[in-house]
C-alpha cells in the first residue's frame, strides 16, 4: 500500500472515530463498557495522531473536535481520571507543530487544566495537565504570559516538583529558571511566603541543576532583590541564593567582581552585627548562643536563619583573589566583625567556620591587611568573648607566612 493511501485510510479513520466519539455525546449513553470504547478510542487518535498533516488536522479541528474532547474531558469522563489522561496526551500529541490547535486547545482547556493541576490527586492526571499547560504555553507568548501570571497554579506547579512521577512540574520550573524575563514575572505576582518557596527551590536547582538556571536570572536576583533591595526587605532566602551562586563557576565571575554587590553586603553585615550585639532577645538578628537551640524548630524556620553566614560566605567568595575587595574589608572595618563573628550562634550555623574562611582570603597575598591582623590589639574595639581564640591563632601561625597554597580558598 502507497504511503499516501495509507495516509488516506488513517485520515478516514480519524473521521470515523470523531462521528463516533460524537454520536455517543449525542445519545448520552454512559455505562461502563461504553467508557471503556471511548477511552480506547482516545487512545488509539493518541498513538496514531503523530502521523497527521497539518491539512488532516484542520479537516478534523472543522468536524469539531475539541468541542468533542471538552464534553468528553469535562462530563463524560469526570469521574474517570485515566480516560482524562489518555484524551489529554491526544490533544499534546495532536497539537505538535500546529498553531491553530494549540490555540483552540488552550482556548477549550486552559480553565480545565488549571482545575486539574489545583485540585486532582491523580499523578498522572496531574503531570498530563502540566505537561499539555506547558507545550501550549511554549508557542505563543500570551498564552504564557497568562500562565505564569495564574498564582494558584504555579504555586501547585512548584508544590509538586519534587514527586518523581510529575517530572513536567520540573520542566516547567526549569522553563521560568532558564529566563529572566519569566521568573521575574511569576516572583512579582508570587505572595511572600512562595517567594520565599521559589527561592528555595531555585538554591536547590543551583545545587543539583544549575545547568538549567540561566545566569540573567541570578543577576535579575542580585540587582533587584538585594543591591536595589532596602534592607529590612532582603529575605534569607535572596542571600542564600547569592551565597550559593557565588560557588558555582558558570555565576560567580558575574558574582565575585560586583564591587556594588560587595559593598552592600558590608553595610547589611555591619548593621545586622550591630543589632546582634544590642542584647535584645527580640531582635531579628540578636545571637542565640544555646547550642542546643540549633535543633529547635522556631530557630530553623526563623526568618534570619543562616542569613549572617551566608553573608559572610559571600564575602569570603568574593575576596578571594581579589585585592580591591580584600582592601575595602579593611577600610570599612569589616575584619573586626568578622573577628567577633567567630562565635556561636545557634541562627547562624557555620558562621564561625565561614568567618575564619573569610579571613583566611582576605589575608592571603595582602600584607596590609596582614599587618593590620597582626596589629589587632591596637584597636582596642573587639570583644574578646567572641574573638580571643582567632586573634591568638593567628599571631601564633604568624600570618604573614602561614598560608598554603594548597589550601582549599573558594568554596
Amino acid at each position: 500500500m502507497s504511503t499516501e493511501r495509507r495516509q488516506n485510510n488513517d485520515v478516514q479513520e480519524f473521521v470515523c472515530c470523531i462521528i463516533d466519539l460524537n454520536a455517543r455525546r449525542l445519545s448520552g449513553r454512559s455505562d461502563s463498557n461504553d467508557i471503556k470504547n471511548a477511552t480506547d478510542t482516545f487512545r488509539w487518535l493518541r498513538n496514531n495522531s503523530p502521523f497527521l498533516n497539518n491539512s488532516d488536522k484542520c479537516r478534523l479541528l472543522d468536524s469539531g473536535l475539541i468541542e468533542i474532547c471538552s464534553w468528553y474531558c469535562n462530563t463524560y469522563f469526570a469521574n474517570e481520571s485515566l480516560s482524562c489522561s489518555i484524551l489529554l496526551q491526544f490533544l499534546a500529541n495532536f497539537s505538535v507543530g500546529h498553531e491553530n490547535a494549540q490555540r483552540q486547545i488552550f482556548e477549550g482547556f486552559c480553565n480545565t487544566l488549571r482545575h486539574f493541576i489545583v485540585s486532582s490527586q491523580d499523578s498522572k492526571l496531574l503531570n498530563n495537565s502540566i505537561m499539555l499547560l506547558y507545550n501550549l504555553c511554549l508557542c505563543d507568548v500570551n498564552f504564557r504570559e497568562e500562565i505564569l501570571k495564574d498564582v494558584n497554579t504555579i504555586q501547585q506547579i512548584m508544590t509538586h516538583w519534587s514527586q518523581k512521577e510529575l517530572e513536567y512540574s520540573k520542566i516547567f520550573l526549569d522553563s521560568i529558571f532558564s529566563n529572566s524575563k519569566d521568573f521575574l514575572l511569576v516572583f512579582t505576582n508570587l505572595p511572600d511566603c512562595s517567594k520565599d518557596q521559589l527561592m528555595n527551590i531555585i538554591s536547590i536547582w543551583i545545587d543539583n541543576y544549575n545547568e538549567e538556571v540561566s545566569l540573567d536570572v541570578i543577576v535579575t536576583i542580585r540587582n533587584n532583590f538585594f543591591i536595589d533591595c532596602v534592607v529590612d526587605k532582603i529575605t534569607r532566602h535572596v542571600v542564600n541564593v547569592l551565597a550559593k551562586a557565588s560557588n558555582v563557576e558558570k555565576f560567580n565571575y558575574e558574582i565575585k567582581r560586583h564591587t556594588t554587590l560587595l559593598k552592600k553586603v558590608m553595610d547589611l553585615l555591619i548593621f545586622i552585627h550591630k543589632c546582634a550585639k544590642d542584647n535584645d532577645d527580640s531582635n531579628d538578628f540578636s545571637r542565640v548562643k544555646d547550642l542546643s537551640a540549633l535543633f529547635n524548630s522556631d530557630v530553623q524556620t526563623h526568618n534570619r536563619f543562616w542569613f549572617k553566614s551566608d553573608l559572610i560566605r559571600l564575602i569570603a567568595n568574593m575576596c578571594y583573589n581579589n585585592q580591591e575587595h580584600q582592601n575595602l574589608m579593611r577600610s570599612n572595618d569589616i575584619i573586626p566583625i568578622l573577628l567577633e563573628c567567630c562565635a556561636f550562634d545557634a541562627k547562624n550555623p557555620l558562621m564561625r567556620e565561614w568567618s575564619l574562611f573569610a579571613l583566611r582570603n582576605i589575608l592571603e597575598g595582602n600584607l596590609d591587611n596582614q599587618d593590620y591582623v597582626a596589629n589587632i590589639d591596637s584597636i582596642g574595639s573587639i570583644d574578646p568573648e567572641s574573638s580571643i581564640t582567632l586573634t591568638d591563632t593567628l599571631k601564633m601561625a604568624s600570618i604573614k607566612n602561614s598560608i598554603s597554597d594548597s589550601d582549599t580558598m573558594f568554596i
